[in-house]
Protein backbone atom coordinates (compact mmCIF):
# COMPACT_ATOMS: atom_id res chain seq x y z
CA UNK A 1 0.00 0.00 0.00
CA UNK A 2 3.04 2.29 0.15
CA UNK A 3 4.32 4.34 -2.77
CA UNK A 4 8.04 3.83 -3.20
CA UNK A 5 10.34 6.88 -3.44
CA UNK A 6 11.50 8.21 -6.79
CA UNK A 7 14.28 6.05 -8.22
CA UNK A 8 13.14 2.87 -6.50
CA UNK A 9 11.21 -0.01 -8.04
CA UNK A 10 9.05 -2.50 -6.18
CA UNK A 11 9.90 -6.19 -6.28
CA UNK A 12 7.50 -8.36 -4.31
CA UNK A 13 9.41 -11.56 -5.03
CA UNK A 14 11.60 -12.87 -2.21
CA UNK A 15 13.46 -15.98 -1.19
CA UNK A 16 11.82 -18.39 1.24
CA UNK A 17 13.35 -21.32 3.11
CA UNK A 18 16.06 -19.46 5.01
CA UNK A 19 16.28 -19.80 8.78
CA UNK A 20 17.77 -17.15 11.10
CA UNK A 21 19.79 -15.41 8.38
CA UNK A 22 22.50 -13.27 9.97
CA UNK A 23 24.62 -11.83 7.14
CA UNK A 24 25.04 -11.99 3.37
CA UNK A 25 27.58 -11.25 0.67
CA UNK A 26 27.02 -10.85 -3.06
CA UNK A 27 29.33 -12.42 -5.63
CA UNK A 28 30.24 -10.63 -8.89
CA UNK A 29 27.97 -13.03 -10.80
CA UNK A 30 24.97 -12.02 -8.68
CA UNK A 31 24.85 -15.01 -6.36
CA UNK A 32 24.08 -14.29 -2.71
CA UNK A 33 25.91 -16.14 0.04
CA UNK A 34 23.66 -16.07 3.11
CA UNK A 35 24.85 -17.09 6.57
CA UNK A 36 22.36 -18.88 8.80
CA UNK A 37 22.93 -18.73 12.52
CA UNK A 38 22.65 -22.52 12.79
CA UNK A 39 25.84 -22.99 10.76
CA UNK A 40 24.80 -23.33 7.11
CA UNK A 41 26.04 -20.93 4.44
CA UNK A 42 23.31 -20.92 1.80
CA UNK A 43 23.53 -19.81 -1.83
CA UNK A 44 20.84 -17.92 -3.71
CA UNK A 45 21.38 -18.36 -7.45
CA UNK A 46 19.18 -17.12 -10.29
CA UNK A 47 16.59 -16.01 -7.71
CA UNK A 48 16.38 -19.49 -6.16
CA UNK A 49 17.71 -20.88 -2.89
CA UNK A 50 19.93 -23.86 -3.66
CA UNK A 51 19.10 -27.00 -1.71
CA UNK A 52 22.73 -27.82 -0.89
CA UNK A 53 24.53 -25.34 1.38
CA UNK A 54 27.94 -24.01 0.36
CA UNK A 55 29.12 -25.42 3.68
CA UNK A 56 27.59 -26.39 7.02
CA UNK A 57 29.69 -25.78 10.12
CA UNK A 58 29.16 -27.19 13.60
CA UNK A 59 28.46 -24.09 15.69
CA UNK A 60 27.16 -22.96 19.06
CA UNK A 61 24.01 -21.01 18.05
CA UNK A 62 22.97 -19.90 21.54
CA UNK A 63 21.93 -16.28 21.96
CA UNK A 64 23.79 -14.22 19.36
CA UNK A 65 26.38 -16.90 18.62
CA UNK A 66 26.59 -19.13 15.56
CA UNK A 67 27.55 -18.44 11.95
CA UNK A 68 27.29 -14.65 12.07
CA UNK A 69 29.60 -13.21 9.43
CA UNK A 70 30.48 -13.71 5.75
CA UNK A 71 32.41 -11.81 3.12
CA UNK A 72 33.99 -12.67 -0.22
CA UNK A 73 37.49 -11.88 -1.41
CA UNK A 74 37.67 -8.98 -3.90
CA UNK A 75 38.99 -11.51 -6.46
CA UNK A 76 36.42 -14.15 -5.54
CA UNK A 77 35.65 -14.75 -9.22
CA UNK A 78 39.18 -16.10 -9.73
CA UNK A 79 40.22 -17.47 -6.32
CA UNK A 80 36.88 -18.56 -4.77
CA UNK A 81 37.78 -17.34 -1.27
CA UNK A 82 34.92 -17.09 1.23
CA UNK A 83 35.54 -15.76 4.76
CA UNK A 84 33.32 -16.79 7.67
CA UNK A 85 32.99 -15.73 11.30
CA UNK A 86 31.46 -18.41 13.52
CA UNK A 87 31.22 -19.67 17.08
CA UNK A 88 32.83 -23.04 17.64
CA UNK A 89 32.82 -25.22 20.73
CA UNK A 90 36.12 -26.79 19.72
CA UNK A 91 38.66 -26.51 22.56
CA UNK A 92 36.30 -24.26 24.50
CA UNK A 93 33.57 -22.04 23.09
CA UNK A 94 35.00 -19.12 21.11
CA UNK A 95 34.59 -17.23 17.86
CA UNK A 96 36.71 -18.15 14.85
CA UNK A 97 37.57 -16.36 11.60
CA UNK A 98 38.31 -18.72 8.70
CA UNK A 99 38.77 -18.70 4.95
CA UNK A 100 37.21 -21.38 2.76
CA UNK A 101 37.68 -22.00 -0.96
CA UNK A 102 34.91 -22.73 -3.43
CA UNK A 103 35.21 -26.01 -5.32
CA UNK A 104 36.50 -25.16 -8.84
CA UNK A 105 34.30 -27.95 -10.24
CA UNK A 106 31.19 -26.45 -8.59
CA UNK A 107 31.62 -23.03 -7.01
CA UNK A 108 28.26 -23.33 -5.26
CA UNK A 109 29.90 -25.59 -2.66
CA UNK A 110 33.13 -25.42 -0.67
CA UNK A 111 36.18 -27.46 -1.53
CA UNK A 112 36.57 -30.20 1.07
CA UNK A 113 39.17 -29.54 3.78
CA UNK A 114 39.88 -26.04 2.45
CA UNK A 115 39.48 -24.20 5.75
CA UNK A 116 42.31 -21.80 6.57
CA UNK A 117 41.96 -20.63 10.15
CA UNK A 118 42.85 -16.97 10.30
CA UNK A 119 42.16 -16.34 13.97
CA UNK A 120 40.76 -18.09 17.00
CA UNK A 121 39.50 -15.41 19.36
CA UNK A 122 39.73 -15.88 23.15
CA UNK A 123 37.26 -18.05 25.03
CA UNK A 124 33.81 -16.55 25.49
CA UNK A 125 32.25 -15.99 28.87
CA UNK A 126 28.80 -17.29 29.76
CA UNK A 127 27.34 -14.20 28.06
CA UNK A 128 25.95 -15.18 24.67
CA UNK A 129 25.54 -11.65 23.29
CA UNK A 130 27.85 -8.98 21.82
CA UNK A 131 29.78 -11.21 19.43
CA UNK A 132 30.10 -8.72 16.55
CA UNK A 133 30.69 -10.73 13.39
CA UNK A 134 30.72 -8.26 10.48
CA UNK A 135 33.49 -8.61 7.88
CA UNK A 136 34.39 -6.61 4.78
CA UNK A 137 37.39 -5.98 2.58
CA UNK A 138 38.63 -2.42 2.35
CA UNK A 139 39.90 -0.76 -0.80
CA UNK A 140 43.39 -1.52 0.51
CA UNK A 141 42.71 -5.24 0.02
CA UNK A 142 42.77 -5.91 3.77
CA UNK A 143 40.17 -7.92 5.67
CA UNK A 144 38.40 -5.93 8.41
CA UNK A 145 36.62 -7.92 11.11
CA UNK A 146 34.35 -6.46 13.81
CA UNK A 147 34.52 -8.21 17.19
CA UNK A 148 32.04 -7.55 20.00
CA UNK A 149 32.98 -6.94 23.64
CA UNK A 150 31.45 -10.24 24.88
CA UNK A 151 29.07 -8.14 27.02
CA UNK A 152 32.00 -6.79 29.05
CA UNK A 153 32.48 -3.07 28.39
CA UNK A 154 35.89 -3.05 30.10
CA UNK A 155 37.32 -5.09 27.22
CA UNK A 156 36.56 -2.56 24.48
CA UNK A 157 39.21 0.06 25.45
CA UNK A 158 41.79 -2.54 26.54
CA UNK A 159 44.49 -2.84 23.87
CA UNK A 160 45.68 -6.11 25.38
CA UNK A 161 42.34 -7.76 24.51
CA UNK A 162 40.87 -8.30 21.00
CA UNK A 163 37.24 -8.04 22.19
CA UNK A 164 35.38 -4.84 21.33
CA UNK A 165 37.67 -4.09 18.38
CA UNK A 166 37.95 -3.82 14.64
CA UNK A 167 40.68 -6.21 13.48
CA UNK A 168 42.64 -5.93 10.22
CA UNK A 169 44.29 -8.85 8.42
CA UNK A 170 45.96 -9.62 5.14
CA UNK A 171 43.83 -11.88 2.96
CA UNK A 172 45.96 -14.89 3.92
CA UNK A 173 45.41 -14.30 7.63
CA UNK A 174 48.74 -12.69 8.42
CA UNK A 175 48.77 -9.34 10.23
CA UNK A 176 49.75 -6.19 8.29
CA UNK A 177 52.85 -4.51 9.68
CA UNK A 178 51.26 -1.07 9.17
CA UNK A 179 48.50 -1.76 11.68
CA UNK A 180 48.53 1.05 14.27
CA UNK A 181 49.49 -1.11 17.26
CA UNK A 182 51.72 -3.60 15.45
CA UNK A 183 54.83 -4.95 17.14
CA UNK A 184 57.01 -7.84 16.04
CA UNK A 185 56.62 -10.73 16.35
CA UNK A 186 52.88 -10.19 15.84
CA UNK A 187 50.16 -11.73 17.98
CA UNK A 188 46.40 -11.44 17.65
CA UNK A 189 46.26 -8.09 19.44
CA UNK A 190 48.53 -6.66 16.73
CA UNK A 191 45.57 -7.09 14.38
CA UNK A 192 43.71 -4.29 16.23
CA UNK A 193 42.78 -1.45 13.89
CA UNK A 194 40.20 0.39 16.02
CA UNK A 195 38.93 -0.06 19.56
CA UNK A 196 36.20 0.99 21.96
CA UNK A 197 33.37 -0.87 20.21
CA UNK A 198 30.41 -2.51 21.94
CA UNK A 199 28.69 -4.84 19.51
CA UNK A 200 29.70 -3.99 15.93
CA UNK A 201 27.61 -6.66 14.25
CA UNK A 202 27.60 -4.71 11.00
CA UNK A 203 29.48 -1.93 9.25
CA UNK A 204 30.04 -0.72 5.69
CA UNK A 205 32.90 0.45 3.50
CA UNK A 206 31.98 3.51 1.46
CA UNK A 207 32.48 2.88 -2.28
CA UNK A 208 35.04 5.13 -3.90
CA UNK A 209 36.58 6.57 -0.75
CA UNK A 210 37.08 3.32 1.19
CA UNK A 211 35.94 5.06 4.35
CA UNK A 212 34.51 2.75 6.98
CA UNK A 213 31.13 3.94 8.18
CA UNK A 214 30.51 3.88 11.92
CA UNK A 215 29.64 0.36 13.08
CA UNK A 216 26.23 -0.17 14.62
CA UNK A 217 26.70 -0.95 18.26
CA UNK A 218 23.21 -1.70 19.48
CA UNK A 219 22.18 -5.10 20.77
CA UNK A 220 21.25 -7.78 18.29
CA UNK A 221 22.58 -10.42 15.92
Amino acid sequence: SRTQPTGFTRNAAWITGLSSATALAQAPDGRLFVAQQGGALRVVKNASLLATPFITLPVDPNGERGLIGVTLHPQFASNGYVYLYYTTAENGTHNRISRFTANPANTDVALANSELRIADLPALSSATNHNGGAMHFGLDGKLYVAVGDNANSAKAPNLADPFGKMLRFNDNGTIPSDNPFYTAPPTLIDAIWAYGLRNPFTFAVQPGTGRSENPLVRDGV
